[in-house]
């Protein structure tokens, strides 16, 4: 162990008691790397600072739980990389819910009637992808938020393409059998996952 990783532990010792000073110097040594770490993937320094606070804000809700034997670094970068990922991932379905409504509504109907079904749609649709198989669900994901094709998906993940697009369809169907068929969302649905 490194005098740095020494430290670090020490930090986050002290940061599950809630001492808010060791906090800050953890913030301090760690937050321009996550902060770079996360730029590198946006290439937006709005966006990578956001990031970097979502990420020690998380440090701080969640510190009771922190296992001290772990790589205190490693843990912090994988906070990091689930938060970009959860943003990118925000991102598309935005993307692909103003392209909804620019579509089905007209202009002027958006304000409160779409934030109303953009947060339906969020609440609805994450947990169901969250309760797919797990070779399904990243597979769903790579294809709708990644946008890759399905050979690049077969080929990352050694597969056939013939699985691949099995799988999406089965995870369309699952979304369409578990979805509230008597609102708006199942339009949404349809729109953005077939």
């Amino acid at each position: 162990m490194t005098d740095q990783d020494h430290i670090k532990r020490q930090l986050i010792l002290k940061l599950k008691t809630g001492e808010k000073e060791a906090f800050r110097e953890l913030f301090n040594m760690l937050g321009p790397k996550i902060y770079r770490f996360a730029l590198a993937y946006l290439k937006n320094k709005s966006d990578a600072e956001d990031i970097m606070h979502d990420v020690f804000l998380k440090i701080w809700e969640k510190r009771d739980h922190i296992d001290t034997s772990q790589n205190v670094k490693a843990y912090i970068f994988k906070i990091a990389i689930n938060s970009i990922y959860d943003f990118i991932r925000k991102k598309n379905l935005e993307k692909a819910f103003a392209d909804f409504t620019r579509e089905n509504f007209q202009p002027g109907d958006e304000t409160l009637w779409n934030k109303v079904i953009w947060n339906d749609m969020l609440s609805k649709l994450n947990p169901l992808v969250e309760q797919m198989p797990e070779q399904r669900k990243t597979i769903f994901l790579m294809s709708r938020e990644e946008g890759l094709s399905n050979q690049q998906i077969a080929d990352k993940l050694s597969l056939s393409k013939r699985t691949v697009e099995n799988q999406l369809y089965r995870a369309t169907q699952y979304l369409k059998e578990h979805m509230n068929t008597d609102t708006v969302f199942l339009l949404l649905i349809l729109f953005l996952y077939t």
